[in-house]
C-alpha cells in the first residue's frame, strides 16, 4: 500500500534535509485532489549554518505532479 502524499512528502523533505535538522515550518500544495504520489524526491534549495531550505515534489507512475512541498529545518547540532 502506497503512503498518503502528506508522508511522503514530509519524508522526502527530512531525507533532503538530513538527520540533524529539525522542521521549523512546511507547506504542502496538492496539484490535483485524490491523486496518490507513486514516488517523492526531495532536494536542498539552500542552505546557511543554521537553516535549511528544502524542496519536494510527488508524482504518479504516469510523471504527473501528485504534490508538492517546501521546508525550512533548523540544523540542531549547530
Amino acid at each position: 500500500m502506497t503512503q498518503p502524499l502528506t508522508v511522503q512528502l514530509e519524508e522526502a523533505l527530512r531525507a533532503a534535509a538530513g538527520a540533524d535538522a529539525a522542521p521549523v515550518s512546511v507547506t504542502i500544495d496538492y496539484a490535483r485532489q485524490g491523486q496518490a504520489g507513486e514516488s517523492a524526491r526531495g532536494w536542498v534549495e539552500r542552505a546557511t549554518r543554521s537553516l535549511v531550505f528544502a524542496q519536494a515534489e510527488a508524482r504518479t507512475a504516469d510523471g504527473i505532479l501528485a504534490g508538492a512541498a517546501s521546508g525550512v529545518f533548523r540544523r540542531v547540532n549547530v
